[in-house]
């Protein structure tokens, strides 16, 4: 049976829908504006303004919009049916949780309700925790939702056949579609109590105990433990609307702090030659794991990424710990990509440790030039210029594609052409990294 949306639109009014998502409004106003309640749009300001004349509404901030079927299709991340059957059931939604606002002191005038629950560090063990993730994970890379990660990374021209065949599990898998708590009905049904879901990082709870999944609409991607077990997650947003964070971390947990732990595709045994590849996203960690995978060449690299930009103390001891040899440093081939090469050079260089940074075209990143250039694409991350002093770093000459920097020269390298001109490279003179 076909759904009539001009009659569910004429029968239902925004601030009937709005109100039963969870947001105060208040009666006998036309226009109100509340802090934003999509998904991953950390809102204070507020931005969003409802039109309640015209049954519209509109958010300055993340560009969301439309009537209430599309505000049921943007807040919980479900179809058109979807979103049409949520409203013609005629019953309160999950509900939702706005960031407050700057300085605000009355919630009810702002259409605000409190903040979601954190995770309790003390309420779960560790060990019921790492239950929790890796249940999820298991939901997370199986069947279609496995099917659908590896979609999403094919779209990108990255093919973890030989990776997933090498370590003898997924690498990827994705969010489910449909109702916001589908991974919470999962986990209660595999005997696992919200509290615990909530405390694993994987749910957010208000105040009035309405519960929804912290990932939607994400390719999920598992931060493991030295032994082996999920800690944490990383999602990558697959969808089209602006204004959602590319990566989306688990919050602190007992099992999982973003400032410590590290995501690494694999854990091969390294040869004598190896490199350290530190990348600026998880998608290029991968991506550099999967392409070496392909090549038989598995043993030469180990990719990491923390969360975004920053690296932390914790994360470059745990960085350098993984092998003797010189570091890559391989952001992406932008302005903040070489403001972080600059900076993870300042930091290593500290550190008594040599490396290499490697110069992206602009606007390549790791994953994409190993994307067009499959397993030749390799070398650029294992070059550097032919000529290396002790003294300090070198400027390179025209068509070297990186910059070798530290207190011991390598004991070989040779250049590889990254693009036709000159890129320019962090500035590692002696003044500058004393």
């Amino acid at each position: 049976m076909s759904l009539d949306f001009a009659s569910i639109r004429a029968q239902h009014s925004l601030a009937e829908v709005v109100a039963r998502t969870g947001l105060f409004v208040p009666a006998g106003v036309t226009d109100y504006r509340v802090c934003c309640p999509m998904p991953d749009h950390d809102d204070r300001n507020p931005s969003m303004m409802l039109h309640l004349r015209t049954d519209r509404f509109h958010c300055f901030g993340c560009g969301a919009h439309g009537d209430v079927i599309q505000w049921v299709e943007s807040v919980y991340r479900v179809s058109v049916g979807e979103a049409s059957g949520m409203i013609e059931s005629r019953t309160a939604f999950p509900a939702v949780v706005t960031r407050s606002p700057v300085g605000s002191r009355d919630q009810r005038s702002t259409g605000v309700r409190l903040k979601c629950e954190a995770p309790d560090l003390e309420r779960t063990s560790i060990q019921r925790v790492k239950a929790v993730l890796g249940e999820a994970w298991s939901y997370y890379s199986h069947g279609r939702l496995h099917d659908e990660g590896r979609r999403y990374l094919r779209g990108r021209r990255i093919f973890v056949d030989a990776l997933e065949t090498d370590i003898g599990e997924p690498v990827v898998g994705h969010t489910p579609h449909g109702a916001p708590d589908r991974l919470i009905s999962h986990l209660r049904a595999r005997g696992f109590a919200d509290d615990e879901v909530v405390d694993a990082g994987l749910a957010r709870r208000n105040e009035q105990s309405a519960i929804i999944d912290v990932f939607r609409h994400r390719v999920m991607m598992p931060v493991k433990d030295d032994s082996g077990s999920v800690v944490g997650f990383v999602g990558r947003y697959d969808g089209q609307r602006h204004g959602v964070p590319k990566y989306l971390n688990c919050t602190r947990t007992v099992a999982y702090e973003k400032s410590i732990n590290l995501y690494r595709p694999s854990y091969p045994t390294l040869g004598p030659a190896a490199r350290i590849v530190v990348c600026e996203g998880t998608i290029d960690a991968l991506a550099i794991a999967a392409v070496a995978a392909s090549a038989g060449r598995s043993a030469e690299f180990a990719p990491v990424a923390g969360s975004g930009l920053a690296v932390s103390d914790s994360q470059w001891d745990a960085i350098l710990d993984l092998h003797p040899g010189a570091i890559v440093l391989c952001a992406d081939g932008d302005a903040p990509g070489r403001e972080a090469n600059h900076q993870w050079s300042l930091a290593l260089v500290k550190r008594g440790r040599e490396g290499l940074v490697a110069a992206w075209p602009e606007g390549e990143d790791p994953a994409s030039y190993l994307g067009a250039n499959g397993d030749d694409g390799l070398a650029a991350i294992l070059s550097a210029p032919a000529e290396i002093h002790s003294s300090g770093p070198r400027l390179p000459r025209r068509r070297d594609p990186a910059l070798i920097f530290g207190r011991n020269a390598l004991e070989s390298a040779r250049p590889t052409l990254i693009g036709d001109q000159l890129l320019q490279l962090p500035d590692l003179s002696p003044s500058t990294i004393r």
